[in-house]
């Protein structure tokens, strides 16, 4: 996980949320180690393991602004690279219950001879309720995918929509759960993908154990997709 809640993973929960506008001008970030780098339902890391860090910065009036990096492997035929996104967006809170923020993301693969294939750039609307709600909405203009008829990668406009849930159950032990459909406009086809799970806080470090479903839609928009049914592990840092 990271602050990016809709750009880059599925949600495994509300661990990061929407950042509260600060009092001081702030840095933070967090170190992640995860059994599966997932995105919607995506694999990312050729379903291995991810090391993954987030740096950002978050002043009074609410503009934040950050990079992510991770270990990837989308092509399952290419050595292991490095995915790299920058972001630029505002925070703000409306009331004592919500708080929302935008953001714009580039997703980048430097060092990837297939990198330009898979770089694209996206828009992103998050609303959080009472810390326990999340929900968001995105856009790209040029959301890749991978075209069997083509034998390669071709873009195309793409939406998502998704909903996650984190509540207490028990001391530190809350109960996660996330929905999200991405609709891929060009092709006029789009997949489901969901997470059910736990995630335990020992402030800084949170433990999450997410179990993860993609529809078979996403066959016929990637060849990397997790097995339909899978579980993933992440080990979350915070500094």
């Amino acid at each position: 996980m990271r602050l990016i809640a809709g750009g880059v993973a599925l949600s495994l929960g509300l661990l990061v949320g929407t950042p509260q506008q600060a009092a001081a001008d702030e840095w933070g970030g967090s170190l992640d180690l995860t059994s599966d780098y997932i995105v919607r339902g995506i694999s990312r890391s050729n379903d291995q393991a991810a090391l993954q860090v987030d740096l950002h910065y978050l002043n009074t009036s609410g503009f934040l602004a950050g990079v992510f990096a991770s270990n990837s492997r989308i092509d399952p035929t290419q050595p292991v690279d490095v995915e790299v996104d920058g972001f630029l967006g505002f925070g703000w809170t409306a009331g004592s219950d919500w708080r929302g923020k935008i953001l714009a993301t580039h997703y980048a693969y430097p060092g990837n001879r297939n990198g330009f294939d898979y770089a694209y750039d996206e828009l992103d609307l998050d609303w959080t309720y009472q810390e326990w709600l999340g929900m968001s909405l995105t856009f790209s203009p040029d959301a890749p995918r991978f075209s069997s008829y083509r034998e390669g990668w071709v873009r195309g406009a793409a939406e998502t929509a998704e909903l996650n849930v984190q509540r207490p159950v028990l001391g530190k032990l809350s109960a996660t759960a996330g929905a999200g459909y991405a609709f891929y406009g060009s092709d006029s086809t789009g997949y489901a993908y969901g997470s059910i799970g736990a995630a335990y806080d020992l402030s800084p470090v949170s433990l999450v154990l997410s179990f993860v479903d993609t529809t078979a839609g996403a066959k016929t928009l990637f060849y990397n997709v997790p097995s339909g049914r899978q579980w993933a592990g992440t080990v979350i840092w915070r500094f």
